[in-house]
């Protein structure tokens, strides 16, 4: 048998489990388009997004900045991501390496109340 994956793994497994969560977030385009929505599941290094509404063009690979909204209305820091696919109604956005850290831990943060 030729296993061109020695550790038998599946290339499209996620490296982290993603947690369901729900929260507003906004995601800021280059160009100044916003796109609103409420996640789905978070990752340390990536979220799933139901936006409001989708806009015209094609997103995919799109970089931007994303920021998440508490219930009273304040931003967060904004986080560098790109958009990394698009399903039906969902857009998944990937965050940039270099802010993964500070994402986990404003999630980490935010999820266990301190």
């Amino acid at each position: 048998m030729n296993d061109n994956n020695p550790k038998n793994q599946n290339p499209d497994q996620r490296v982290c489990n993603r947690l369901k969560v729900s929260r507003r977030l906004l995601f800021e385009i280059g160009d100044g388009d916003i796109l609103t929505g409420e996640t789905v599941d978070i990752s340390p290094r990536g979220v799933l997004m139901k936006p409001d509404a989708l806009p015209e063009g094609d997103l995919l690979g799109i970089l931007g900045t994303l920021f998440i909204i508490s219930d009273e209305g304040h931003f967060s820091i904004g986080y560098p991501c790109r958009v990394v696919r698009l399903k039906d109604w969902s857009v998944a956005f990937e965050i940039d390496k270099k802010a993964a850290a500070a994402f986990g831990n404003y999630m980490a943060k935010d999820l266990l109340g301190c």
